[in-house]
């Protein structure tokens, strides 16, 4: 059971991060300032720097919140999963898809993409390591399909996730860096990229031996 202390220093934590992201995802990450969550959370500046070390520190901190209710969304399909692999797959990347549209801003999600490839973040080691739930969670799913026979005996659960995870990859970046993308529309992508993957894109007729490259 948790104290009081605890459970004080928890609500303080997520009302900064709820102050944080109100503001952020209205100003931006350079035009929000520590002073300006302060006092949206109703607390001290050094209270901020004391729960969360600096301002990048609660943006990282912000997308870590982020993915674990993603990963919730993502149980709950990996407990009752669709019958076809295409639909399951298709299924738990929509609902990372909807939290991100129910969740983030879109200037939100755009700030989480700089962070991803900022030099503070190791160009993306660092929130690539806190993703990795989502590829846990895809692996599970593939495992499932395998097991039902849905996957060739000689491709590994651990294979066909990353491909799977990398054919979706696209149809998240147009939705979240505003492409003239919609959520619907970038569920039709994922459905159709994983059904392009399942299905194969090549002909049969030629093997890469055939070909000759010229010097």
């Amino acid at each position: 059971m948790t104290s009081l202390r605890e459970r004080q220093k928890e609500r303080r934590s997520r009302e900064i991060l709820d102050a944080a992201e109100e503001l952020i995802s209205d100003k931006g990450f350079e035009e929000t300032s520590v002073e300006e969550i302060a006092d949206r959370a109703e607390v001290g500046i050094a209270t901020v720097y004391n729960y969360f070390g600096t301002k990048i520190d609660l943006l990282h901190a912000m997308l870590e919140r982020y993915i674990e209710a993603e990963a919730a969304l993502g149980a709950e399909v990996i407990r009752n999963p669709p019958p076809h692999l295409v639909d399951g797959m298709t299924a738990l990347f929509g609902s990372y898809l909807d939290g991100m549209a129910g969740r983030c801003s879109k200037r939100l999600l755009q700030e989480f993409y700089a962070m991803a490839i900022s030099r503070q973040f190791a160009y993306g080691e660092h929130t690539y390591r806190m993703k990795m739930r989502f590829l846990d969670q895809c692996r599970t799913l593939v495992a499932h399909y395998k097991s039902t026979g849905q996957l060739r005996t000689t491709v590994t659960a651990e294979e066909a996730a990353m491909v799977c995870y990398s054919a979706v990859t696209f149809p998240f970046a147009q939705f979240a860096l505003g492409i003239d993308v919609d959520a619907d529309s970038a569920k039709r992508g994922i459905h159709r990229s994983l059904s392009l993957l399942y299905e194969g894109i090549g002909t049969g007729e030629a093997t890469p031996e055939s070909f000759t490259h010229e010097r």
